[in-house]
């Protein structure tokens, strides 16, 4: 059975990798799928800019910030991107929620 869950999106996040700021994401939506006993992400980006270009492509291991929500996708991994700075999906392990100190 595939159940779709929750939908939650952002207009901007920050794109983290290895714990460092790479660059940031426009229109980010995701989906929470429950499907054959496990949670799946999948999400869809409008634009995803990079300050180095060594960054930008596909099979790239991220974190995701929702920062107007204090939610991080965790262990994101890019699947498609259509061209230099376009649209693109992807998909991740899980989601953190934290706390501004």
């Amino acid at each position: 059975m595939i159940i779709m869950e929750k939908t939650c999106g952002s207009y901007k996040c920050d794109v983290m990798r290895k714990g460092k700021l790479i660059g940031y994401m426009d229109g980010v939506n995701l989906i929470q799928w429950f499907v054959k006993n496990k949670y799946r992400y999948t999400g869809t980006f409008s634009r995803f800019v990079t300050n180095d270009p060594d960054d930008f492509q596909s099979g790239i291991d991220i974190d995701i910030v929702f920062s107007n929500k204090r939610i991080i996708i965790k262990d994101a991994t890019i699947e498609w991107i259509k061209s230099e700075n376009q649209n693109g999906t992807f998909h991740a392990a899980k989601i953190e929620s934290y706390e501004l100190v």
